[in-house]
């Protein structure tokens, strides 16, 4: 398999996650996921592992937590977040999850985009 039919397979999976996800699930996650946005601030990088904390505060548990993938485009593309990328090898940085259930595997790094976090409060 190429990159690119890699790439276009990726998306079609994250597609079906995100169509086949409650609605009310996905609300709650875009929540939690935009209190990880304010909360954080550009200054700080965090995972979805951040954004799981949030959504056990809120009391909701995600029937499906790749649910997380697509959202966290979304709000790559709307520019609340950027991927934190590394210095001398221009790759995002990951960080080993510290969640059980996903058994120290490794996670993208975001942080808030400065942009997003100065136009939010203004906002408010």
């Amino acid at each position: 398999m190429s990159e690119s039919e890699g790439i276009t397979q990726r998306d079609l999976g994250m597609a079906r996650v995100e169509r086949s996800a409650r609605p009310s699930q996905k609300l709650a996650a875009k929540q939690a996921i935009k209190k990880c946005v304010t909360k954080y601030g550009p200054w700080r990088s965090w995972t979805t592992d951040e954004v799981h904390i949030e959504l056990k505060k809120m009391g909701v548990k995600l029937d499906n937590a790749r649910l997380l993938g697509p959202l966290m485009k979304q709000a790559q593309k709307g520019g609340m977040i950027e991927p934190v990328v590394c210095g001398s090898c221009n790759r995002q940085e990951t960080r080993l999850s510290r969640r059980k259930e996903r058994h120290a595997g490794p996670q993208y790094m975001w942080r808030t985009t400065s942009d997003y976090y100065y136009e939010y409060w203004e906002r408010e």
